[in-house]
């Protein structure tokens, strides 16, 4: 493992054992009346934000299923997601998504995705053509330790910002006022907490301010901190303005679905079909098996690779259980497990991006092919407690 490699794991590390817990906490208090101004404070309280964004029209039409479209962080492995939308387009019965979230990779796939198949060419070619020059820039590592990041993403902004047209800001805009929702999740460094934006209604208010906007919201999604600068965004809060700095959305959730959202589209009468939720992941549920030297970096490369994969699995459960509790049919797909892929999700690869591509329009094709369980309730996937050291394989 080269030094820049070294430095960009360790980081994901200090992300993953550090960060990603404390997404979950109890609400934020209400700033006090004679708070200093907002500039020189924490950020503010994000529940009622996250309630505004989550808001979904009362009344689901009954006659229709509703279709939702979650999709996973995951870094180049993205190229997976990519290829199912892909595929399922050419399957002829991908659906009209009600509802699209992302984060991270996955943030930059929803609004194409949610726009239907005319963003599936730049899908393609995102996912199939580019390299790591075409997404970051890494930085001299004798300033990394007095910079924000190990590398910058203007490469990436010049993709999002080409890709995230004034006519599909409108068409974004279109779609929501009919009721249908995209929804991209970030983190909020100062409070710690996963923040959802409602890219509809953010791409309702017009301008080049809203595209700003939407363009500043996936290149922070995106931003692995460390790696990836945090992203500045000007807020205004009752009446004093305030810079919040955003970074990727999988630190607090891998992937997400607002309340809200489930709480809209639950049968509200016996003879109303189910809503139909379908999370692709762009990731393998277990990570393949391979010896670990002892040794510092190698045992940081394993340990973060094993809590993703469980932080992964377990929103995925969450999901499940969730959609039991609201009647609604569970669909999941992820990246086949006996699939060669790139050491990690920073590895722009095209060879390995072009094989998980053709992976997941395999599966677009198919049907596509969704498993209606998480893995937890999948043979052979289920924790069993050891009752000793001598242990045999079961076919």
């Amino acid at each position: 493992m080269n030094s820049r490699r070294a430095i960009l794991w360790l980081l994901l590390l200090t992300v993953g054992l550090g960060c990603a817990p404390l997404a979950r906490r109890g609400p934020l208090p209400r700033v006090p009346s004679d708070a200093p101004p907002a500039a020189e404070q924490p950020a503010l309280p994000e529940p009622q934000l996250l309630q505004a964004s989550a808001a979904m029209p009362a009344e689901p039409v009954a006659a229709t299923p509703k279709n939702i479209l979650v999709l996973s962080g995951g870094g180049s492995y993205g190229a997976y997601s990519a290829g199912v939308v892909c595929g399922w387009t050419r399957a002829g019965d991908r659906p009209a998504f009600d509802v699209v979230t992302g984060v991270s990779t996955g943030a930059l796939i929803a609004p194409l995705a949610f726009l239907g198949a005319e963003g599936d060419a730049d899908l393609q070619k995102f996912y199939t053509q580019v390299r790591a020059r075409d997404v970051f820039a890494l930085r001299s590592l004798a300033t990394v330790p007095f910079r924000d990041a190990a590398a910058t993403t203007a490469p990436l902004r010049k993709i999002v910002t080409g890709n995230l047209t004034p006519e599909r800001v409108e068409a974004i805009a279109a779609a929501h006022k009919k009721g249908r929702r995209l929804f991209i999740g970030t983190t909020n460094l100062e409070t710690k907490r996963f923040v959802v934006w409602d890219f509809g209604a953010i791409a309702a208010k017009g301008g080049p301010a809203a595209r700003q906007l939407m363009t500043d919201v996936l290149v922070a999604s995106c931003s692995v901190p460390g790696v990836f600068p945090p992203v500045p965004v000007a807020v205004e809060v009752d009446g004093r303005s305030h810079t919040e700095l955003h970074v990727d959305g999988g630190v607090s959730a891998p992937m997400f679905l607002p309340t809200g959202v489930f709480e809209a589209v639950t049968p509200k009468r016996p003879t109303d079909p189910p809503a139909n939720l379908y999370i692709v992941v762009a990731a393998k549920f277990f990570q393949d098996p391979a010896p670990v030297k002892p040794r510092v970096l190698k045992v940081l490369e394993a340990s973060v690779g094993a809590f993703f994969s469980g932080h992964t699995r377990a929103e995925v459960a969450n999901l499940y259980h969730l959609s039991k509790l609201h009647g609604v049919k569970f669909h999941v797909t992820s990246v086949p497990g006996d699939l060669p892929i790139p050491d990690s999700g920073i590895d722009f690869d095209p060879e390995g991006m072009n094989r998980l591509f053709v992976a997941g329009l395999d599966v677009g094709l198919a049907g596509p092919k969704f498993a209606t369980t998480p893995p937890e309730r999948s043979p052979g996937d289920g924790v069993t407690p050891r009752t000793g050291t001598t242990f045999r394989v079961v076919p």
